[in-house]
Parts: C-alpha cells; sequence; structure tokens
C-alpha cells in the first residue's frame, strides 16, 4: 500500500469521526455554536456583557451560571459518550476512544475560551461593537492545541486534589479576584480574563483528577464484593450510571434543582427575572436547554429511535388544532358606553383640534402643527424617541405639545411614543399639580426607558413558549405577554410610569359623539401576517377612504373587548424571534353578516417602520380639509386660524446613514434563497420610500424642506454603533445621552423653540 493511499485511509477515518462525534454531541456543539453567534456576532450579546458588569455582584453570579453551563455540558456530554460506547446499537469502531474521553471535556473547555475572548471583544477593552473579529477565530483555532497541551500537562502532575500550598493559593486567588471584580469593574477588567483563565484551568484539573479518583475506586471495588445492590444501585444501573458515580451525579442532581428553581423562577416573576439580568439569564438557560437535548440524545441511544424527529413531529401534529399566542385581550369597563368602532374620524378631530387652539392660534402668526415619525429599533428607539419628545417638552415649557397633532411609529418607536403619551395624559389628567422639576418628561422618559424589558421576556422565550408546544392544547402568556408584563411592571425607578400602559384603548380612544383634543392622535402601525396589510391601532378612526384600506384593528374587535396601550406596542414590535405574530380573532363584514376571523399581526416595520404611510394619508386629508375651510364662508373663525396653519414633520431616527455596500451572492445561496434575501432587503426599502414620499409631497405642498425635519440618533457616517436590543447597557445610553446634548441637536432644539414663539 502506498504511503499516499495510507495518508488517505487515515484522513478518512479522521473525518468519518470528525462527523460521527459531532452526530453523537451535537446538543453541546450546537450551543457552543450558539454562544460564539449570540456573543461574538451580535451587537446585542456583546452589549448585555456590558450590561452585566454595570451590576454589582456581576461576577459571582456569571461565575455561578457559567460554571453550571460548563459543569452540564461536560456531564452531559460524557453520560451520552459512555451511553453510546456501551449500547448495543453502536457498531464496532464507531467512533475512536479517544473522543469519548475528550469531546466531553473539550466542550467544556470551550465554553471557557468563547466566553473570554467574547469579553476580549466587548468595549470594556476598547473594542467597537462592530470590530473585525478574524483574529480571535484565529485565537479559537489555537486554543485546540492549547487544550490538547493543558491535559497532558495536568494529567502528568495530578491525581488527586489535595489542600496544599498549590490548592489554597489558587482559592485565594479566586476568592480575592472576585471581590476585586465585584466591587470595581471598570478598574479591574482585566482581572475578568485572568480569572476566566484560572477557572478554566481549575474545571480541567477536576476532571483529570476526578477521572483518577474513577479509577483507583473501581479497582478498590474489584477486591471487595458487595454484599447486596440497594435500589438506588439498581436504578443507577438501568441508567447506565457507574456504581462509584452515584455520589456525583446525586451532588449534580441537586445543583441542577436550584439551578432549574431559579430558572422557573425567572419565568413566572418579572421583578425577580429583572434582578437576575439577561446574560447571566442566557448563561442558565443554554445550560438547561443542553441538558434537554443531551437528555433526549440519551434515551435515543438507548432505544436506538432518534427521538429528536418525534418530539418535531409531535410539535407540529399539537399545533394543527392549538394557539399560543392569542394577544391577550381584556374586557371592556362597563363604564365606558361608546364602542371602539364609534370612534371620531381625523375631519373631526382636526377641527375640533383648531377650535380648541382658538386663542393660541389667534396670537401667531404662524401656528405650526408636528406630526411625529418614530422609527422602530426596541428600547434603542424607545429611548431616543423620549428623550427628544421629553426634552422638547421641556424646554419650551409644555408649549411643544399643544402643536402635536399625532404620534406615530412602529417597533420601539411606538414604546417611545406611548411613555411620551402616557406623561401627556398624565399632565392632562392632573393640571393643577405641579411639577418636582423643568426637566420631568425628560427624566421620566429615561428612567422608564431605562428598564430591562428583555430578561423576563427571554425567560418565557427560552423556557415556557418552547416547552408548551409539546402540550395537546391551547396555552396562553407567550412571550409577546411576557414583553408586555415587563413594559408594564419592570421599571424600578420610573414612578410616574410603571403600570401606567396598562391603560386600555377604550379610555384613550376618541369618540365622535365627544371629541377630545387634550392629548395627539396616536397610531401604533403594525402589518397583517397572512397577507401583508397595513395595519393601525389608533385612537381616532382609521377609515378605508382617507387611509388607502389599512386594517383599523380596534374597530374589528368584537363588542366588548378591548386592547391595553402596552399590548398594542408590543403587537407593533412583534419582529422574530423574540415576539411572535399575535392572533386577533377580529371582524370581517361579509354579505352575511360580520364574522370573526383568525388575523396574525407582526411588526409595523415589515411595511413602514416610521410610520410614514399613515401620516402622509393624514396630511393630503388635512390640506385638502384646510383649503376647503379657508375657501369656505360657513365659519369666518375657523376660516382664519385654518390659514395659519403649516403642517411639519418630525422624523425620529435611530438608524446609520449613508448608501448600503452590496456585496456578492454565492450562487447557492442565489439559487435556494433569493426569494428571501429579497424579502429582508425590501424591509427597509419600503420604509425610506414611504419616507421619501411624505418628504417629497411636503416639499411640493410648501415649496421648500423646512417642513420635513429629521433628527437621527446617528450622525453621518458615525463610527459608533448603537445596541438595538429591548435592555441596554449604561455605558450605551450614556452615549446616546451626549448626542442629544450635541451642537447639531441642540440646534434643531432652538429652531423649534423658534417656531412654536411666531
Amino acid at each position: 500500500m502506498s504511503a499516499i493511499t495510507v495518508l488517505l485511509t487515515r484522513l478518512a477515518t479522521h473525518m468519518r469521526n470528525i462527523f460521527h462525534a459531532i452526530w453523537v454531541f451535537f446538543p453541546g456543539i450546537l450551543f457552543l455554536v450558539l454562544t460564539l453567534v449570540c456573543f461574538w456576532n451580535l451587537a446585542q450579546g456583546k452589549d448585555l456583557m456590558v450590561l452585566a458588569t454595570e451590576h454589582r455582584g456581576f461576577f459571582l453570579l456569571f461565575q455561578s451560571f457559567l460554571g453550571f453551563l460548563v459543569l452540564v455540558s461536560w456531564y452531559a456530554t460524557r453520560t451520552v459518550a459512555i451511553a453510546k460506547k456501551q449500547s448495543p446499537h453502536t457498531a464496532p469502531g464507531y467512533l475512536q476512544d479517544g473522543y469519548y474521553k475528550h469531546m466531553p471535556r473539550f466542550i467544556g473547555f470551550s465554553l471557557f475560551t468563547i466566553i473570554i475572548l467574547a469579553f476580549l471583544q466587548t468595549p470594556l477593552f476598547g473594542s467597537s461593537i462592530e470590530e473585525d473579529n478574524k483574529i480571535y477565530y484565529g485565537l479559537l483555532v489555537v486554543s485546540i492545541p492549547y487544550y490538547f497541551w493543558m491535559n497532558k500537562f495536568f494529567e502528568k502532575r495530578f491525581k488527586v486534589i489535595r489542600v496544599n500550598k498549590l490548592f489554597l493559593i489558587t482559592l485565594l486567588i479566586v476568592i480575592t479576584g472576585s471581590t476585586l471584580i465585584t466591587l470595581n469593574i471598570q478598574r479591574y477588567s482585566w482581572m475578568v480574563i485572568v480569572m476566566l483563565l484560572v477557572l478554566q484551568a481549575c474545571f480541567i484539573i477536576l476532571v483529570v483528577t476526578r477521572r483518577e479518583a474513577i479509577q483507583q475506586q473501581k479497582k478498590g471495588q474489584k477486591n471487595t464484593a458487595a454484599a447486596t445492590v440497594t435500589r438506588t444501585e439498581r436504578l443507577a444501573e438501568f441508567l447506565g450510571i457507574p456504581r462509584e458515580e452515584i455520589r456525583f451525579h446525586v451532588s449534580f442532581l441537586l445543583i441542577s434543582l436550584v439551578a432549574l428553581s431559579v430558572y422557573l423562577a425567572c419565568t413566572l416573576d418579572v421583578a425577580f427575572a429583572v434582578s437576575l439580568g439577561s446574560f447571566p439569564f442566557v448563561l442558565l438557560a443554554f445550560a438547561v436547554f443542553m441538558g434537554f437535548g443531551f437528555i433526549l440524545t440519551f434515551f435515543s441511544i438507548r432505544i436506538g429511535i432518534n427521538i429528536h424527529l418525534i418530539f418535531l413531529l409531535i410539535v407540529f401534529v399539537f399545533g394543527q388544532w392549538t394557539e399560543r399566542h392569542d394577544v391577550a385581550l381584556v374586557e371592556k369597563k362597563p363604564a365606558i358606553k361608546e364602542s371602539l368602532a364609534n370612534k371620531a374620524s381625523v375631519r373631526d378631530y382636526f377641527i375640533q383640534w383648531v377650535k380648541d387652539r382658538d386663542t393660541l392660534i389667534r396670537k401667531s402668526k404662524e401656528f405650526p402643527v408636528y406630526f411625529v415619525l418614530s422609527d422602530g429599533g426596541a428600547s434603542r428607539s424607545g429611548y431616543w424617541v423620549a428623550s427628544v419628545l421629553g426634552k422638547l417638552e421641556d424646554t419650551s415649557q409644555h408649549d411643544f405639545s399643544k402643536h402635536l397633532f399625532c404620534l406615530s411609529g412602529a417597533s420601539g418607536g411606538s414604546v417611545g411614543n406611548a411613555a411620551f403619551y402616557t406623561l401627556l395624559k398624565n399632565a392632562a389628567d392632573q393640571p393643577d399639580k405641579k411639577l418636582p422639576n423643568n426637566q420631568l418628561f425628560y427624566q421620566a422618559g429615561k428612567e422608564y426607558l431605562r428598564s430591562d424589558f428583555l430578561t423576563y421576556t427571554l425567560s418565557r422565550m427560552l423556557g415556557h413558549d418552547f416547552f408548551v408546544a409539546m402540550f395537546p392544547f391551547s396555552t396562553r402568556g407567550d412571550r409577546a405577554k411576557a414583553l408586555t408584563d415587563a413594559l408594564e411592571q419592570a421599571p424600578k425607578d420610573s414612578v410616574l410610569l410603571k403600570n401606567q400602559l396598562e391603560v386600555p384603548f377604550s379610555e384613550l380612544a376618541v369618540y365622535k359623539d365627544s371629541v377630545n383634543t387634550k392629548l395627539p392622535i396616536l397610531c401604533v402601525n403594525t402589518t397583517r401576517m397572512q397577507d401583508g396589510a397595513p395595519s393601525v391601532i389608533s385612537t381616532i378612526a382609521i377609515d378605508p377612504l382617507t387611509f388607502n384600506n389599512r386594517v383599523d384593528v380596534l374597530a374589528r374587535l368584537a363588542d366588548g373587548r378591548d386592547m391595553k396601550l402596552s399590548t398594542a406596542v408590543v403587537l407593533g414590535a412583534s419582529f422574530p424571534y423574540v415576539s411572535p405574530a399575535g392572533r386577533i380573532d377580529c371582524l370581517r363584514f361579509l354579505s352575511k353578516g360580520p364574522q370573526e376571523f383568525p388575523f396574525y399581526f407582526v411588526d409595523g416595520g415589515y411595511v413602514d417602520n416610521s410610520g410614514a404611510g399613515v401620516v402622509h394619508e393624514m396630511i393630503i386629508k388635512l390640506s385638502s380639509l384646510r383649503d376647503s375651510i379657508c375657501k369656505s364662508n360657513s365659519d369666518t373663525v375657523l376660516r382664519n386660524n385654518c390659514g395659519k396653519i403649516n403642517f411639519y414633520v418630525m422624523h425620529i431616527s435611530n438608524g446609520p446613514e449613508g448608501d448600503i455596500l452590496l456585496k456578492k451572492v454565492n450562487p447557492f445561496v442565489n439559487d435556494l434563497a433569493a426569494p428571501l434575501q429579497t424579502l429582508m432587503g425590501a424591509y427597509g426599502v419600503q420604509t425610506s420610500i414611504n419616507d421619501s414620499r411624505l418628504k417629497s409631497y411636503l416639499r411640493n405642498l410648501y415649496g421648500n424642506e423646512l417642513h420635513y425635519k429629521p433628527i437621527n440618533l446617528y450622525r453621518p457616517k458615525e463610527p459608533l454603533k448603537y445596541s438595538m436590543n429591548w435592555v441596554i447597557s449604561r455605558r450605551t445610553l450614556d452615549s446616546m445621552d451626549k448626542r442629544l446634548y450635541s451642537p447639531d441637536v441642540r440646534a434643531y432644539m432652538v429652531k423649534i423653540m423658534q417656531e412654536l414663539k411666531r
């Protein structure tokens, strides 16, 4: 046999073993990849790591859950390795012995490596969010020989763990390092890396010495025959657990029960989930999911049937008659007699709005009327929108809201709009109440949007929503409901807004018989999933003629049903995979009469991420109405006032500007996923087209560019990247605060103030 043939045979054997190992240890390898993607490639994951370091006690909590994740990965992988090796269904030579020994250790070791390199890529160590991470992939590859060297080194020098000088020094390093990091993470950020390297080495020492201890225990059992076999030993034998490892398995079970208790508590209580934080919870959830995956793998090996496929089939079959994502509607209060189908039109609202501001309009030469567009972008958008609107309201001594006609947005922009709208409602409900200071709106909005809306949502997404899919009946309380609860309950310091978004739309709506213009029109944009129809949840009627057949969600609700403000903004922010499409049984008016059909709604950004479409249609209607009033002779006061009105659009955006750099598409991707790629590209393009149409309309209407006012979180060619998530680190929020006080934004505010005083 030639040398080339021998080399090719060895290479084929090696590749076969690698693919067999990937199949056997798939859950562990899968979560290695997930951990890498979440905390290396996603800006949100990097920001969660920074956020975690901003809390006292971070490292102790982080150590605990990372240690549990590593323990589960090693223990579960090792258990599956033993089961596979001993299974009668395993073909001889299916996998070399070295893989059974090293794969469990390597998976646990690599989790430390990935987290260490993830920390090095955060701004804590001077790295930007979008920095090229090729060097870290190189370091990850180098960690493979580093593992084998470390394993061999410790196998030679450690046979058993003894309480000696080295043990005490290591223990002192761990305790001192944890204390220093806990007290001041900024000063000791490099200590995090050192500590993780120490813990990684301790992990290898633990598994190496434990293997030696088991070997010694086996020798002792051969010399001493057991007189009786206990029930525990019989159970362990049935499960394939060696007798000498029963004590360790019991200890692992107790640790797992404690971790599961914390995991379940997060899914049941908002405050507890928020106190834990998103980054530690993700590590805990990964450990639970990995353990569940290995349990399925273990029993698949024992019975010789792939249980994973059975579970997928069960989930699909149960989904034929179950529903997991019903929108949590509420019953309308008996005190509210009006029907949501009887909301006032934009025409009714505008005429009354002008009449109610008669004195203000008479005193002014020109009366600017503002329509606010708020781009989506989770808490990043919400925080920026609430900050801008709050600052304008405070700086203008509350004059800005008197000129504010409509708030329109999608996703996080709607959250910012809703927060500002609720503050306006509180002020309108208590007009005689003295404000604590001139920064009430700005501070209150900031405090609210600084809250953690993510952890409780993740707890349902990475827990409840996964496991309930295996139940043969409909369930409630999905991750969209969790996000709703978080928006209502999560804020710790926001006294003015905590539980305030629970208000139902029936209390906010403007009705034909009593047009109240104290508050602006609120439009939460969403999209009907089945056909992509633009839909709106609004305080006024969205009639099909004025608004080009947009779906008025509230008008389609059956009599007696109502929707909370928090539910509405979450429905408008249902962007997979954090929030699924929400189902509402809505009325359709057929020839036989109204009938209910299931409507599924997703993020408004699929069609219009800024809310520009509904505002454009609104301004077209109002421009025509204003012109007709100005030409009429019926109402002199209204005619004179309408002549002073000019429409302005304030577009509060939070995305990088400039042309997208287009890259080559892989032919394989082009063949299989061209429609998907096109739809993904259309997501952003549709919004920019809607914005451009509105801007062009205002330019043609007034003959200048002054009536469309964009204010972006990003400067042109901004190198800084702001994470888009439902919780944001203080470091990023501080950067956003600085942007609000930058010269160009301050000049923008001054210009608005000047317009209000005309």
